[in-house]
């Protein structure tokens, strides 16, 4: 098998992983409950656009059900696919609550519905609910890590490198394990080659590989890490 990071033995993979877990931060029940008193619901349809890069937002949503995409769009006009946001999840806190632009589009693919808490609302909340200001905090905190995992692994050594480390990344977050410890991913190789910034054919060519290899199984728009041979 040819290492992952391309040093002797692949001996960083699996303890750099490991060290670098992001956890995915959900909102609890009590948490949803207490924001549904001052919020109202929103349902959304497959091709709507949640909110769009460099928006400004008055409120802070929560997804409840559904799937949502999250892309980021560069100077050259292209839109790279982040990951998805699925239930219990928080999003648009930074731009509500510092008043900042929106960083990427939101759309929804698979029909649902999230809960909409006005600024305003927000913050009087937040200061008379002490469990739920941490939820936030953890939640924002969460992101700030996502954001320097990015940036990270634009450092990496190989365009090898960057689709593992987002493969792995991605099963953290929408990860859908089986009885035999495998990973499933519902994405396409489109969508692997937006996240890493990368031509299709390449990125497939990659994958391909680490087929091959053991490491994942390829299917239609689905990806599964096997657990019995990761590197």
């Amino acid at each position: 098998m040819t290492p992952i990071y391309g040093l002797p033995g692949d001996s960083l993979s699996a303890m750099w992983l490991q060290q670098r877990t992001l956890e995915r931060f959900v909102l609890d029940q009590t948490m949803v409950q207490t924001l549904e008193a001052v919020g109202f619901r929103k349902s959304w349809k497959a091709g709507d656009v949640l909110a769009r890069y460099g928006q400004r937002v008055e409120r802070v949503s929560v997804c409840l059900s559904g799937q949502y995409k999250v892309l980021l769009n560069s100077v050259d006009g292209h839109s790279h696919f982040l990951r998805r946001i699925t239930a219990g999840e928080l999003f648009g806190a930074p731009s509500a609550l510092a008043g900042s632009p929106f960083p990427t589009d939101v759309v929804c693919e698979e029909a649902g519905k999230t809960l909409e808490i006005p600024r305003q609302a927000l913050i009087q909340t937040l200061r008379t609910e002490p469990d739920l200001a941490l939820g936030v905090i953890r939640s924002l905190a969460t992101r700030v890590a996502e954001m320097f995992d990015l940036m990270e692994a634009d450092l990496l050594p190989s365009l090898r490198a960057r689709v593992y480390q987002r493969l792995q990344r991605l099963a953290q977050f929408n990860g859908q394990p089986d009885r035999f410890g495998h990973i499933a991913l519902p994405l396409t190789q489109q969508e692997i080659a937006q996240s890493v910034n990368a031509s299709r054919p390449k990125v497939q060519q990659e994958l391909k590989r680490m087929e091959r290899e053991g490491i994942l199984r390829l299917g239609y728009r689905r990806i599964t890490l096997l657990h019995h041979q990761s590197p």
